[in-house]
């Protein structure tokens, strides 16, 4: 299981920690992204929200960044308790706080459920390919609404703060 977030700031203790020294300061990022070149910037991280829950063997990290340049960056992570499975990280530079926030509202995470195709045999009833059918639907709901709750969290710790 890989962080994929660098940050650039050697006085900085790691990703997610902040220096005393450094608190209110700009740090250095780098965000490792999921087929895409590494998002690097100066700025500091405006919210931060986690779904994790020992029970779910999955959990999403969202993250919101301010730019030095006054951009916004918006990052979604997934994270697997498995360390056989990858973790992935979508990250986008925006103009605007609210094209950042709807990044993450956009964000599909029916694309993280993991597809097992079971291959029809000529023996297997349309009752079973129905039922697996079903269940692959049931992942794809469950995941979006982990996804949504976590960004429901964020944005209303936003429009409270």
């Amino acid at each position: 299981m890989s962080y994929a977030l660098e940050d650039t700031n050697k006085d900085h203790p790691g990703a997610g920690g902040v220096a005393p020294s450094n608190i209110g300061q700009p740090n250095g990022y780098r965000i490792s992204r999921s087929g895409a070149r590494p998002l690097k910037f100066n700025g500091s991280e405006l919210a931060m929200a986690m779904s994790f829950t020992p029970e779910i063997p999955y959990w999403y990290e969202i993250n919101l960044y301010r730019t030095t340049e006054s951009d916004f960056v918006a990052a979604v992570r997934l994270f697997h308790q498995s360390e056989d499975k990858l973790d992935t990280v979508e990250a986008w530079r925006c103009k605007s706080l609210d094209e950042a926030l709807t990044s993450l509202e956009h964000y599909d995470a029916a694309n993280d459920v993991e597809v097992t195709l079971i291959a029809p045999g000529k023996d297997m009833a349309a009752s079973e390919v129905a039922a697996a059918s079903l269940e692959l639907h049931a992942r794809i709901h469950a995941k979006r609404q982990h996804y949504r709750g976590l960004v429901g969290e964020i944005l209303h710790e936003l429009d409270a703060g």
